[in-house]
């Protein structure tokens, strides 16, 4: 049964590169959290604008304190 119906999808953090954006991807997933990359697939095309990590909004707290010690 999908929960997340009614909660927006918020970018969480922006990274530089491919690894960096997985491995915070997978430290949230050992959490409970679940998360998106965008755009992971599409590196070199627009390198200014970073690879965006994205989570439902009502983890948002949750997400940056597992985070906070990564990044």
């Amino acid at each position: 049964m999908n929960t997340h119906n009614q909660d927006e999808i918020v970018v969480l953090d922006i990274f530089d590169d491919l690894g960096a954006a997985s491995t915070a991807q997978n430290k949230l997933k050992e959490q409970g959290i679940e998360s998106f990359i965008h755009d992971g697939n599409v590196l070199g095309m627009d390198p200014i604008s970073g690879i965006e990590l994205k989570i439902f909004s009502k983890d948002k707290q949750k997400a940056k304190n597992v985070l906070s010690d990564i990044h």
